[in-house]
């Protein structure tokens, strides 16, 4: 058995604070005392109603997910915002976030893309640390397979017109879990990169994306978050408790 604190102190030591865009809102979403000894962890992408939900029905301490529970100012707490807060603090469950930091970190989720499609000398994508670019010595079929098996299994995917050419020499291949797909950073990774995958994919953002002669593949926010969170949760597994995954 550890203590709320414990389990905070292990999963900062991994994803530090620090590391987190500023204004991101991350770390301790609810908790009555950080001296609560925990049982059971229990490990989601995203705090939902479902999820605390199913917390509750599993005997969770301490439910550790990717997104927080609020990410813009809130002014009244009612509806599922009110439902999820009475469910945590009614049954003294802990919640924690850790969120940019975690997609940021050595070893945490964009770190888990660039090792699941082998990419070699890999750089942060942006200076903010968020993203990973790299070379994949690989044809783009043998980038589609890796996606379609780990991440989405059916990926909506914009083709450029070049790519067999550049494959001789290796593909530059961006990775961002989450949301990366904007328009914005379409024409930012359109200059750097020969594929990007990442997830979100909206309309102007996929025209855009032909327009740039950019390959795109949306493996989806969820698909390419939850792949790395699955591997943090191996390291949550070293501490004296049982966890289990919860949207997974």
């Amino acid at each position: 058995m550890v203590t709320a604190a414990e389990i905070i102190e292990h999963i900062e030591k991994y994803a530090p604070k620090e590391l987190a865009i500023p204004g991101d809102n991350i770390g301790i979403q609810v908790c009555g005392s950080k001296n609560s000894k925990i049982n059971k962890i229990g490990i989601a992408l995203d705090p939902s109603l479902s999820v605390i939900e199913k917390a509750l029905e599993n005997n969770i301490d301490f439910l550790f997910t990717h997104h927080p529970i609020m990410k813009d100012p809130v002014r009244t707490f009612q509806g599922p915002l009110y439902e999820k807060l009475k469910i945590l603090m009614c049954n003294n469950i802990v919640l924690y976030s850790a969120h940019t930091n975690l997609d940021i970190c050595k070893d945490g989720l964009n770190d888990e893309l660039a090792k699941l499609f082998n990419l070699k000398d890999v750089n942060n994508l942006y200076e903010n640390g968020l993203g990973r670019l790299g070379t994949f010595n690989g044809s783009f079929e043998d980038i589609i397979s890796i996606t379609q098996q780990n991440i989405c299994k059916s990926p909506e995917i914009v083709f450029c017109n070049n790519l067999t050419s550049r494959e001789k020499n290796g593909l530059k291949v961006a990775v961002l879990s989450g949301y990366g797909l904007s328009q914005k950073s379409i024409e930012y990774v359109s200059k750097v990169a020969d594929v990007y995958i990442s997830g979100d994919l909206t309309h102007h953002s996929k025209i855009l994306a032909e327009e740039s002669n950019l390959c795109v593949i949306d493996g989806t926010h969820y698909g390419t978050e939850v792949y790395g969170l699955k591997k943090f949760m191996d390291k949550l597994k070293e501490l004296d408790c049982t966890v289990i995954s919860l949207d997974f």
